[in-house]
């Protein structure tokens, strides 16, 4: 088994690295204009998930192109993470404590979404696949910033991100749902 999992990190042709920085220049560029606008009008980094709709429909869409091939997301989702040090879009500029979390959610969607990705295609399921992407992906990050948040973040801060988080859960989990639909029509009309 990790024979087979660093055989697919060594073969990698130039369409998927090209697709790798594309597509994370592309989310970033989206997430640092679009996506963290709710957090900069009102200071809590929990009413970000008003976006989940569209962040959704990236996160689908960015899956889908790569096929389920092992470690393309993960690579997709580390150079975002690099990108945004600079900015405030996944906390304080240059601090890589609360970019660890993108990180390890990251790590884990590609290792456990991309070993379903051939049972769904060969059923001719990938909406359901892509769907579920999303919906492991949104329900992991807030459980992750919620246990790792507290090491870094003060109680004030996480009483108001985690009673924000649980009021929009419905609101995530349906953006989720409508996102990663919409990312797979679009990447039926990409194909």
């Amino acid at each position: 088994m990790l024979s087979s999992l660093l055989g697919e990190l060594l073969v990698w042709s130039s369409k998927d690295i090209a697709l790798v920085i594309l597509t994370a220049v592309v989310v970033f560029v989206i997430s640092v204009t679009v996506f963290q606008i709710p957090r900069l009008l009102t200071g809590n980094g929990a009413l970000g998930y008003v976006t989940t709709v569209g962040m959704a429909f990236l996160i689908s869409l960015t899956f889908l192109l790569f096929e389920g091939r092992r470690w393309r997301f993960f690579a997709h989702n580390t150079l975002v993470v690099l990108l945004s040090l600079p900015t405030s879009f996944i906390g304080t500029p240059f601090d890589l404590v609360p970019r660890l979390v993108s990180f390890l959610v990251g790590f884990q969607a590609d290792l456990i979404v991309n070993s379903l990705y051939q049972r769904f295609s060969e059923s001719n399921k990938l909406v359901w696949w892509a769907i579920l992407t999303c919906l492991e992906f949104f329900l992991v990050l807030p459980l992750f910033q919620l246990s790792f948040f507290p090491l870094y973040f003060s109680p004030q801060f996480m009483e108001a991100f985690s009673n924000l988080l649980l009021l929009m859960s419905p609101w995530i989990i349906g953006g989720a749902i409508i996102g990663s639909y919409l990312g797979y029509k679009a990447y039926q009309r990409i194909k």
